[in-house]
């Protein structure tokens, strides 16, 4: 993880905008992502870091979305994608585990977004 991705993770928990634990939790999903080969960088993964920050902490507070206006536009794209979309929903169940928040199925499906861009991403370096 380089500083800058770092930082982000500080702001948030220094902040106050996640709770520790999502942080934590967040942190070891990114080391989960580096110990599979993946570039974890600030450029890489800082928005799916963001996002997935947040939506732990929305939905730990009972603010999950639940409607999504580009929701059928994810589906679709993800059809080409379906290892990114089960990686979204292991990393749904590890958090439902670990944090007991459950995850809607429209923040899975925008998880598994950031995931193939992720992978389309690594596929062109």
């Amino acid at each position: 993880m380089d500083r800058q991705l770092n930082e982000r993770l500080e702001i948030f928990e220094r902040t106050g905008q996640v709770a520790p634990e999502v942080c934590r939790f967040v942190r070891a999903e990114l080391e989960v992502l580096d110990a599979t080969g993946s570039e974890i960088t600030e450029e890489s993964v800082g928005t799916l870091t963001s996002h997935l920050l947040l939506a732990l902490q929305r939905a730990r507070d009972g603010a999950a979305l639940t409607e999504f206006a580009a929701d059928d536009t994810i589906r679709a794209e993800l059809v080409r994608h379906p290892l990114a979309l089960e990686r979204a929903a292991a990393l749904a169940e590890r958090a439902k585990s670990a944090l007991d928040v459950g995850l809607p199925g429209q923040e899975v499906r925008f998880l598994a977004l950031h995931l193939a861009l992720l992978r389309q991403r690594e596929a062109m370096r």
